[in-house]
């Protein structure tokens, strides 16, 4: 694969929401990897090279919350986008670097994750 695609680490405990999830950021051109799991994306990270981590917020075990937290330890430099069905920005989000609700559109989640990796803001949530 070329050197200048960027690859995004998708973290989702559902399996039907990480397929559909990989297909269109894979339709918006990116290279996806994907976990079920906090443990398992920390896997990944530590053997792979990745561009950015898109985790959903609520998973079984350890939250995406905790997995920012825990990347950003790891990882400082890496951005950490959360994702949640849930509109409000929990307060423990603070390590990520943006947030999106599950109900944007797919080229809304494409466009932000570009941005966010050309122009790296303070966490906030996308409008």
């Amino acid at each position: 694969m070329a050197d200048n695609v960027t690859t995004v680490l998708c973290v989702d405990d559902e399996d039907t929401a990480l397929f559909f999830r990989k297909l269109v950021l894979e339709k918006g051109g990116f290279r996806v990897l994907t976990a079920s799991s906090a443990s398992q994306a920390l896997e990944i990270l530590a053997k792979t090279s990745v561009d950015v981590v898109l985790s959903d917020v609520l998973m079984p075990g350890t939250l995406g919350t905790e997995l920012a937290r825990m990347v950003k330890e790891r990882y400082s430099s890496m951005p950490v986008i959360l994702i949640s069905g849930v509109n409000e920005i929990p307060t423990e989000a603070a390590q990520a670097d943006l947030f999106i609700s599950k109900l944007e559109g797919p080229a809304f989640l494409c466009e932000k994750i570009r941005t966010l990796l050309h122009q790296p803001k303070v966490l906030q949530k996308a409008n």
